[in-house]
């Protein structure tokens, strides 16, 4: 005999049988409940192959051609019950659940369960909150189970009061990511730099930060993780002047400026500025071995995929509490180019006449290729903007979502109705959410 393996079509079947039955057995153990809504629905490690039946057949020979995406097509979109002064959760899943890298990895079944107890898991949750989403139904979806695992993995959103929205995105974020890699109580301590789990992949980047002695110029460099950037806005209690050079009715970014408007770039040229430190916060200078006045500049050493940009409208000090409703213009499209550690490294050997290597090459040996070169890679798309409206003490959040290209759709909890770019543009704005070009397809 050639002793070579034989596959038995009957006997294929019984085993594929087989196994099914014994997953569903062992999944209705009590703390597999939720494994099995994972399984069965196909969410997480058990897969099997879709045979179709004889009538699928029959209308996939009668029905070729793929569905195309209409100006009326309403798929991923779907209304979500107010439990409680939940406009606050209820805004942000709707920008996560229409983030296109996210609603990729989760309906093309990539998620696996880390955690002991899948039914606390929060990325299980996900996976099923997007299958609800892109599951056809139009009734308005009750986050329930979404809420109780919010309270108990984030205690301080817990209860019935209005909460922050940028508060809610932050703790949602650390909580999915911990979770992607089994961690419920945090003790792992992941580093967000070498971490590679879906969250951090799409929403981490790397903040540059120089300070620069005032005596010797030696400048100390260090790069941290970050999931948003925090604008500051003329009216605030720190001061903000205008940036701008498009007072003349340029168009920088594609922002059309009007005079005495401030808009998304003045917010990040402000951001990025350089910054004296002043007398009072000497820092102890390496090279002078002695503590110097310094500069402190802060730029983007590393853009996530999806940049979001938190304008801060609520003020909270010793002797003030307010919002702060000073309208920003923002853009369809940005360039984040202009922002980029790269630019400003070339920027200060041109003024200051230096050689042509940068504090990159010092720090690790690698070359950093010119920010010209990258601009395709720095280019966003804005695809979900979360608004507030009413007062520090009493208001309501909504969202503006992208469906597809040039299709807006405002989301006010249950209610979901068609709007206009203008619409989207003409809003106060709050948090801001723009997805990478290079990385979207139609």
């Amino acid at each position: 005999m050639c002793q070579d393996y034989i596959y038995d079509k009957d006997m294929e079947q019984i085993a594929k049988e087989e196994q099914r039955k014994a997953w569903k057995l062992q999944a209705f153990t009590p703390t597999m409940v939720s494994h099995y809504q994972c399984t069965m629905t196909g969410i997480g490690e058990k897969y099997s192959t879709w045979e179709p039946t004889k009538r699928e057949l029959e209308l996939l020979r009668h029905n070729p051609k793929r569905r195309k995406i209409t100006t009326n097509c309403t798929i991923g979109l779907r209304g979500l019950i107010n439990l409680g002064n939940t406009c606050f959760m209820n805004c942000i899943v709707q920008a996560l659940t229409h983030t296109p890298l996210l609603r990729d990895f989760f309906l093309s079944d990539r998620h696996k369960c880390e955690m002991q107890s899948p039914s606390s898991c929060l990325v299980c949750e996900m996976s099923t909150l997007f299958q609800e989403f892109y599951s056809g139904h139009r009734s308005p979806h009750i986050p329930y189970r979404l809420l109780h695992l919010v309270w108990t993995h984030a205690r301080h959103l817990a209860g019935y009061e209005q909460q922050d929205a940028h508060e809610f995105l932050i703790a949602a974020l650390d909580v999915l990511h911990r979770h992607c890699k089994g961690d419920d109580n945090g003790k792992k301590a992941n580093n967000p730099n070498h971490c590679n789990c879906i969250i951090d992949q799409i929403f981490t980047g790397g903040l540059q930060s120089d300070v620069t002695c005032q005596v010797c110029h030696g400048v100390s460099t260090t790069i941290d993780p970050f999931w948003d950037i925090s604008l500051d806005l003329p009216g605030s209690s720190t001061p903000f002047w205008p940036l701008s050079p498009g007072s003349d009715g340029s168009v920088v970014n594609g922002e059309s400026h009007v005079t005495g408007t401030t808009t998304l770039t003045d917010c990040l040229r402000r951001f990025t500025r350089p910054e004296h430190l002043g007398s009072s916060a000497k820092i102890k200078c390496s090279g002078c071995h002695s503590y110097q006045e310094s500069t402190k500049q802060l730029t983007m050493k590393k853009l996530p995929i999806v940049a979001c940009f938190h304008l801060k409208r609520f003020e909270h000090s010793a002797k003030l509490r307010r919002k702060i409703t000073t309208y920003v213009s923002f853009p369809l499209e940005l360039d984040m180019t202009p922002f980029m550690a790269s630019r400003s490294e070339r920027s200060a050997k041109t003024k200051k006449n230096l050689p042509s290597f940068g504090k990159e090459s010092r720090m690790n040996g690698q070359y950093q290729q010119p920010a010209d070169s990258l601009n395709n890679d720095n280019k966003y798309s804005l695809f979900a903007v979360v608004n507030h409206q009413g007062t520090l003490e009493s208001g309501h959040y909504t969202s503006f979502i992208r469906q597809h290209k040039d299709q807006w759709f405002k989301c006010d909890d249950a209610i979901i109705t068609k709007a206009s770019i203008k619409d989207v543009l003409d809003s106060e704005g709050y948090l801001l959410f723009y997805h990478k070009q290079f990385l979207e397809y139609e």
